[in-house]
Parts: structure tokens; sequence; C-alpha cells
């Protein structure tokens, strides 16, 4: 490492509400913060030029100050470690905490014998300040006179770790929350250096968190000459003696991601019994990563692919669908023959993706080819398989493109004078997703509202988007059921004849959100059934397949001149147990 510079000018006094320079920094000291290790002072100051707050911290030679410049020689500009501002040698340091304040009066002897961050520091032997303002267990005498500076910037309060400890989390947030510390002490074990402690209240939440005080790093193999004790330490650092090494920091760790759990620090005594909440997985983690025995912790890199792989199972959610259908041939008298289809497909892709298929499809044409045409369609899109390889919007929806080519030809090459329209739903895990030809239906109730996700390839619907007639006059419209769309009429698809959900979503996919109901429906209901009807009887809390049966029952009431198929596809959304849940379940 490079030479410091040194200051050999006259005594630098540090006290509260006056200035000081450091290098090319014109400083106000505005408060203490404490002695969070060992012969290390830390001040907030105000960075004059700049108006921003700064962490101010004065130290021994050989304190952690010297250390931490080691490590951040050797880190480079790492994007986890805050930018170091100054640093200095200066000869001679007077650090004066509570200027003309005679705390032996103002004190109990018992709170100053508590107190360990109210003390002084004098390193020139001639400009001791008089006793009677600073008790004798307040001083700090040092052999040597040089003193190590180093100024940052300061962590914003309501953005450091120790403000973030404070709120209860999720498990998925405080495995990532712990993931990213363990992620900064893996890379600094790499590099033959371990931390054994952290201080929460100089470390900022962010992306990435960065560490703005590195003084509880060691390098590996050091001996500590004397015993530590910490929120974060591992119960071997009391003793003293000890070398330094690797699951030191996996106890840290360990500690942290039990406090981020319990909202409190890990109970200090060496016959204390540590308590964990019957968490699975979260469990065995703490239990490993604090067990008193050291070679009986994670390894770094071990521990950081475990907290990454349990935060994507509590993360992971489990979808499961409910299904409810009913069709019907109507009261027609003219229609004879159902020439509806519908059906339902589900596959489970991996350990955690499923998938389900949902397709209607409402035939016409002379005779049954209607029907045949829309039988064929159906069988189609639920035998078609789906490789799990598809995994963006994208490739879904060249899939779902290549399908209904695919029914397109067979239709326009196996039924005579018939064709079909085709709405089709894919949800892999939560992604949803259309393709839709014709006047069929598809639409999506979450929270209170109905929306329809699809378009009416119709005569009617095109008259009504241009202007030329009003909803309520296209009710009883002679040319109320022409199709501008269907499969079947041409043996080729021109581009963008298939509806996709950016036509009504903007996007290709949309998110499925938990209760949310999906309805694929014949125009023998929408025609009939209103759209604020369909909202009132599919009440989330109502049976599905009893909402079903109610809304052909309303069909059927209203005259049924058509075949009339409903389905219905609700969606629940079950995250892994969340810790706030789990542990309330639990009574804890």
């Amino acid at each position: 490492m490079s030479s410091l510079p040194i200051d050999t000018t006259n005594s630098l006094v540090i006290e509260l509400n006056t200035s000081l320079t450091l290098e090319n920094f014109n400083l106000e000291v505005l408060s203490y913060l404490g002695e969070f290790i060992t012969d290390v002072y830390y001040f907030k100051v105000n960075i004059l030029a700049t108006g921003k707050l700064g962490l101010l911290r004065v130290g021994e030679i050989e304190s952690g100050l010297s250390r931490e410049l080691q490590l951040r020689e050797i880190l480079g500009d790492y994007k986890m470690v805050a930018e170091l501002l100054a640093y200095t040698i200066a000869e001679s340091v007077i650090i004066n905490l509570e200027p003309g304040k005679d705390k032996a009066k103002d004190k109990q002897p018992e709170e100053i014998e508590n107190h360990q961050y109210n003390r002084e520091l004098v390193v020139s032997e001639s400009n001791y300040l008089e006793e009677e303002y600073y008790p004798e267990q307040e001083i700090i005498s040092n052999s040597s006179t040089n003193k190590l500076i180093l100024l940052t910037a300061l962590p914003e309060e309501d953005q450091t770790l120790a403000t973030w400890l404070k709120i209860e989390h999720s498990l998925e947030e405080s495995l990532f929350m712990t993931g990213q510390v363990c992620q900064f002490l893996r890379y600094v074990h790499q590099r033959n250096w371990c931390f054994i402690s952290i201080v929460p209240q100089l470390m900022q939440i962010g992306t990435p968190m960065q560490f703005f005080d590195l003084t509880s790093a060691y390098p590996v193999g050091e001996i500590l000459p004397s015993g530590l004790l910490g929120d974060y330490c591992a119960p071997e650092l009391a003793y003293g003696k000890n070398h330094i090494h690797e699951s030191m920091g996996s106890y840290t760790v360990g500690a942290l991601l039990y406090h981020a759990i319990h909202q409190q620090t890990l109970p200090q005594g060496q016959f204390i019994e540590v308590k964990i909440r019957p968490i699975p997985q979260i469990y065995q983690i703490l239990k490993i990563s604090l067990s008193p025995i050291p070679e009986e912790r994670f390894a770094l890199p071990q521990l950081l692919g475990i907290l990454v792989e349990t935060r994507q199972e509590v993360s992971t959610v489990k979808i499961q669908w409910n299904i409810a259908s009913r069709s019907t041939v109507g009261l027609s008298t003219h229609r004879l023959h159902n020439e509806d289809n519908y059906g339902v497909r589900q596959q489970q892709l991996s350990d955690t993706e499923t998938m389900i298929v949902g397709v209607i499809a409402d035939g016409m044409g002379g005779m049954s080819q209607g029907e045949l045409a829309s039988k064929l369609a159906v069988q189609i899109v639920l035998e078609e398989s789906i490789s799990p390889n598809l995994k963006t919007p994208e490739q879904r929806n060249e899939w779902l493109i290549a399908l209904f080519t695919k029914v397109n030809e067979s239709v326009a090459t196996y039924v005579q004078d018939g064709g079909t329209t085709l709405s089709v739903i894919l949800a892999m895990a939560q992604q949803l997703m259309i393709a839709h030809v014709g006047d069929s239906r598809i639409y999506l109730l979450r929270q209170g509202e109905i929306r329809q996700l699809s378009e009416d390839h119709s005569l009617i619907a095109m008259l009504v988007a241009s202007g030329q007639i009003t909803l309520e006059e296209s009710i009883n419209h002679p040319d109320r059921n022409v199709l501008t769309k269907f499969l079947g009429a041409k043996q080729r698809l021109s581009d963008g004849y298939v509806q996709d959900l950016s036509r009504t979503n903007q996007e290709l996919a949309m998110k499925l959100e938990n209760e949310d109901i999906l309805l694929l429906c014949s125009d023998g209901v929408w025609d009939l059934v209103r759209e604020n009807e369909l909202l009132e009887i599919f009440n989330p809390h109502e049976d599905l397949q009893l909402s079903v049966d109610q809304s052909i029952e309303k069909v059927l009431q209203r005259g049924a001149s058509d075949n009339a198929t409903l389905l219905a596809l609700k969606c629940r959304v079950e995250k892994n147990i969340d810790s706030k849940f789990y542990l309330s379940e639990l009574g804890l």
C-alpha cells in the first residue's frame, strides 16, 4: 500500500459545533455517534462545500481504520463499498466530546462507568484537559501520537440497515437483505479477509447495499489480542487468542438473519439457549449458522447459495385453478345441434410452474358442419404439446399464432362450408396470454370489476366502433350475427388476424392475481346476460359452478335462441408461507 500523507501542523481539535479542514474538505462537527470499535471515534459532520452529511472517524494508527485502508486497496472500486472521500495522518489530535460541561457532576457514577461512548482521546500529553471536566475513567492516554482520520459520506438514516431492522419484514425480504450481506462477506473472504461483525447503522440499503465502515474486517489467520463481544460476533471471539476464520463471518450472517426474523438481536451469555422460531428451512439455516462449534457452520459460499435458494422457494407462488362449465343447445327450433365446443388442459411443466389452457369455439355452417369445425378446433388446441422452454411472452405468442394457423388449415381442409370462432387463454404460472378470432368473448373479473379482454370480430362491432350506430342500436340490428373474422374461411391467415392481449392490454401478457376469474363464453351467453349481471353473479365468495349454472339459467329464461356455453376458471395464487402469517398462526 502507498504511504499515507502526514499532517505535521499544530494539534487538531475535534469538538462539537466547531469546524476543521481535512485535505480539501471544510467540515463542521455536528454530533458524536459513538465508539463502534475500540479506539475509533465516529462523528457526524457537515461537508460545507456540498451541504451533505459526512462520517468522520478518528483512530489509532494500528486500529481498525488501518485495516480498512488495507482492505479498501485490495477491493478497489467495489460497488458495495462506499467511496472514501479523504484520509490523513494527524500528528496531534484532541477530541473534546462535551466541551465546557462538568460531566462528573451531571452524571451518576454508575452511568459514567457503563457509558462506553462519552470518552476523550488525548493524543498530545501537553494538551490534557482538567480532570474536573472529564473524570479519570473517561480519559484514554496513548503512547502513539499519530492518528488516522477518515472521511466518507454518511448513510441516510432512514435507509440504513439499522432502521430497516426495526420493522418486521417477510421471509423473502429478510433472506434478500441477509443474502446481500453474505455476498459481500464471501467476496471479502475470497481475498483472504474476514468480517467478524457488522455495524448496521453504517450500512445503507440499496441496489446494491453499501458498507461505509470496514473496521470489523481482519486478515484471515490473524489473532485477536483480546476478547470481543457484540450482537453479531461469534461466541469464540469472547475468549481472545483466536485465529480469524471464515465461520466467524457465517455466524455474523446468521445473527443478522436471526435479528431480521425475530425482531431482536441474539441473547448474550454463554449459557443462554437461543430459541429459534420453528419456520421450516429458516430453522435449519439459523441452527447451523449459529452453532457454538465453528466447524459445524456453513462456509460462506455454501451459506450464500442456501440463502438464494431458500428465497427463491419462499417467493415461488403456487397456482391452483377451480374450473366450472356448462353448455346448452338452447331453445331454438332451428338449432337442434350444439355447435359450441370447449375444453381445459392443465399440465405441470416443472416443480414450480403449472400451465393451463382454456378454449371455447362456436361453429358455423350448414347441417353439422359447425359442430365439426368447433370440435376439430378444440381437439387440436387441447392436444398440441407446449414446450417448457417457451419462456418469454413473445415465444408463447408465436406458439399461439402457430396453433391458430394449424386449426385454420385443418378446418379449411376437412370441414366443407364450415368455420368456427376460437378463443384461447394460456396461463403459465402467473402469466396470462390470450389468442382470439371471432365473436366469442374472454372476460376478466378482478376486484369487483369486469373487463373484456377479447375483441368482437363482427360487423356490428365495427359499426359501433366507427360511430355509425350506438351500442343500444346494435342490440336488435339485423346484421348482428355477421362475423368479420373466423377460422376456416381461407387457407392462410394474414398478419394480425389473430388478436393477442396487446390489443386490449398494451402488453402481450398480464400478471394474474389471487381470486381472478376468467370467463370464456359464446355469443349465446353474452348476448342475453349483460356484463354487470355476470359481475354480480360471479361473486368471489360464491361457488363457481353455482355461478355458471345461474348464468345459463338466465340464458334459458330469456329465450336461449342460440347455443350457449360458459367456461369459468378461477385462479388462486398461494405464496409459500410468509413469515408474518406463519408466526401469527403459531401465536409467536
